[in-house]
């Protein structure tokens, strides 16, 4: 688990179980355009009905091919690419299906530049997007003393003290993730995995590029005996660069996972 502080795509898992499907058909915006998902609960596809941004794509072309497991879509996004020789790709990804939309990140090919984060955060925002006012500077200046204070409380293992500033820092500013986040590891040092799970997901729709969030969704999953949905995170963690094999072998909250191909494949990749 990890607190504030080029990979070959395994093929797809599909769900060991069906579970009731989140909310998820409807139309989002995306740096794709405007974005039509569909799907019997789960499978789902996604079709360009407005397309938009620097992406050539054309009206009805489908852009997304995924299958739901738990709360997440593991699957394919249609990007175009620049500064390499593959103009346009499906890049492996994964996206946490949220109240107003669809949160993750994506793999594209190493050299290549495509309209998603940084780090391959991509989101899909259900229309029409809702904008939040940015909170005034005296406001965003106490919601980062507070996570300072959170992060400190955290180190010296008082995970109350800890969370009562980290769920401060989100009332002032709710825009950091670093705060959803340090909640959900005070949950996860209690062992309320379920909690900790949903603070991770609400880091990652605030910014679907914080790394550690997926590193950390990957640690609960492997501890509560859910490979398909921990290798998935583990595998974006490794791929965006959170995580190292190194850190990775080390992790004790990973040794459920220790046995399986898939991960022994991924530790041999970052290494």
């Amino acid at each position: 688990m990890r607190s504030l502080l080029g990979l070959v795509l395994f093929p797809l898992l599909l769900p060991s179980a069906a579970a009731p499907a989140p909310p998820i058909n409807g139309e989002y915006d995306s740096p794709l355009g405007r974005v039509r998902v569909e799907g019997d609960g789960t499978s789902f596809r996604g079709t360009l009905v407005a397309p938009a941004g620097p992406c050539s794509f054309t009206k009805g072309e489908q852009v997304l091919r995924a299958t739901l497991l738990d709360d997440s879509l593991a699957g394919e996004v249609r990007v175009c690419q620049q500064g390499c020789g593959t103009p346009v790709a499906w890049a492996g990804g994964v996206l946490l299906v949220g109240p107003t939309g669809l949160t993750g990140a994506v793999h594209v090919a190493s050299g290549c530049r495509a309209p998603v984060g940084p780090r391959g955060g991509i989101s899909f925002s259900r229309a029409p997007p809702r904008a939040e006012p940015a909170p005034a500077r005296t406001t965003t200046e106490r919601a980062r003393a507070a996570l300072r204070d959170g992060a400190t409380w955290l180190s010296e293992g008082d995970f109350e003290k800890a969370r009562s500033r980290f769920e401060e820092a989100v009332a002032l500013d709710p825009r950091l993730p670093e705060a959803y986040n340090g909640v959900g590891v005070t949950w996860r040092m209690r062992g309320d995995f379920k909690a900790a799970l949903r603070w991770y997901k609400k880091a990652l729709r605030v910014d679907p590029d914080f790394g550690d969030a997926y590193y950390n969704m990957a640690c609960v999953y492997a501890l509560t005996g859910q490979p398909e949905l921990a290798l998935r995170y583990l595998q974006i963690a490794a791929v965006n660069g959170y995580a190292t094999a190194e850190g990775i072998g080390e992790d004790p909250d990973l040794a459920s996972l220790r046995d399986l191909p898939a991960y022994r494949a991924l530790v041999r990749a970052r290494m």
